[in-house]
C-alpha cells in the first residue's frame, strides 16, 4: 500500500512542535521557580496518584475495587460523609480503613522530596486538599502545611463531645472484612468513649472541627506577597485549589499548573500549563532549575 508521506510529515511536525512548546513552558516555569522566594504549592489528588493512592474520580473503577459498595449503590461521596458514619457505619469505616492501609503500604514519591528541598531554600507553603498525609510523611515541616480537608491519620469524636482531635497512626486501626467491605471494632473517642471518625472534612459535613494551628499558619503566609503558585493534580470535582490559584493569579501572581488532563486548566487558564504527571514534572523542573539528576 502507498504511504502518504505528506501526512506523515505533518504528524511528525505537529509532534515536534508540541515537544518544543512543552520544553519552552518547562524552561519558563523553571525560571520562575529559581527566582521565587515565596512559593505556594497547591496539591490535590493527582499529586498522590503517582504513589498509588486512588483518586476515586472514576465511579466504575471505584466500584471495581469495592463490589459490595456497587451492590448497595454506595459511591465514594456517600461513604465520605457524617451520614454514612451514622447510617452505614460498617461500610463507612471500612472505606477509610482500606484507604489507611493503602496509604501505609505506599510511599511518598520523588516529587514530595523535591518540594521539601525547595521549601528548605525559601519561605514556601503547601496547601493540600489531600487527606493521605503523604506530605508530612515525606518530611514536610509541620508549620509549612495546611491539610485543608483534614487527614485520615487524625481522629475526632463522631458526636463532637469535644473540639479536640488526636493523631492515630495505628495500622490496622479496626477490623476489615474485604469480602463484604465491612469494618468492626471501631476506634473510640478519647473523651466520651463513643465512636470516633476521621478528622476529615467530608461531604455535607458541618461537624469537622478543623485544624486551627495549620489554618493560622496559612493565613500568616498569605498576608505577604507570593512570588509563585504551583497547582498540582487538581480536578473539577474538588476545585478548591483551582480557585485559590485563580485568586492569586488575578492579583498578579504567576501560576504553574501541572496536570495530565488539559481540561484541568479551564478555571485558572494559565499559559504555564505542564501536561505531565506530578512526579515526572517535579523531577524535570528540578533538573532544569537546579541541575539535579
Amino acid at each position: 500500500p502507498k504511504v502518504d508521506i505528506s501526512s506523515c510529515n505533518l504528524i511528525w511536525i505537529s509532534f515536534m512542535r508540541r515537544g518544543m512548546e512543552k520544553l519552552e513552558i518547562l524552561h519558563k516555569a523553571s525560571d520562575l521557580i529559581k527566582k521565587s522566594t515565596r512559593t505556594l504549592f497547591l496539591t490535590s489528588a493527582g499529586m498522590s496518584a503517582d504513589s498509588n493512592i486512588p483518586t476515586f474520580r472514576d465511579k466504575d473503577g471505584y466500584w471495581k475495587n469495592f463490589p459490595p459498595f456497587k451492590d448497595k449503590g454506595l459511591e465514594a461521596q456517600d461513604l465520605a460523609s457524617p451520614w454514612a458514619f451514622r447510617n452505614e457505619l460498617p461500610h463507612a469505616w471500612a472505606f477509610y480503613e482500606w484507604r489507611r492501609r493503602n496509604a501505609e503500604e505506599n510511599q511518598p514519591h520523588e516529587g514530595y522530596r523535591i518540594i521539601n528541598k525547595w521549601l528548605a531554600a525559601q519561605d514556601g507553603f503547601i496547601h493540600t486538599t489531600n487527606t493521605d498525609g503523604l506530605h508530612l510523611r515525606s518530611g514536610c515541616p509541620e508549620e509549612r502545611i495546611l491539610e485543608v480537608h483534614g487527614s485520615m491519620w487524625r481522629l475526632q469524636c463522631l458526636d463532637t463531645c469535644t473540639y479536640q482531635f488526636w493523631e492515630e497512626l495505628s495500622v490496622p486501626l479496626c477490623n476489615l472484612d474485604t469480602a463484604t467491605m465491612k469494618a468492626s471494632d471501631y476506634p473510640k473517642c478519647n473523651g466520651c468513649r463513643g465512636i470516633a471518625r476521621p478528622h476529615i472534612l467530608m461531604f455535607d459535613d458541618g461537624e469537622y472541627i478543623g485544624h486551627p494551628e495549620q489554618e493560622g499558619s496559612f493565613k500568616r503566609f498569605v498576608q505577604e506577597p507570593i512570588d509563585l503558585a504551583i497547582l498540582v493534580g487538581s480536578s473539577g470535582a474538588v476545585p478548591t485549589n483551582d480557585y485559590i490559584a485563580l485568586h492569586f493569579m488575578e492579583r498578579g501572581t504567576p501560576v504553574i499548573n501541572i496536570n495530565l488532563d488539559p481540561a484541568s486548566n479551564r478555571i485558572v487558564n494559565t499559559d504555564l500549563f505542564i501536561e505531565m504527571k506530578g512526579q515526572e514534572a517535579f523531577i524535570e523542573l528540578d533538573r532544569i532549575s537546579f541541575g539535579s539528576v
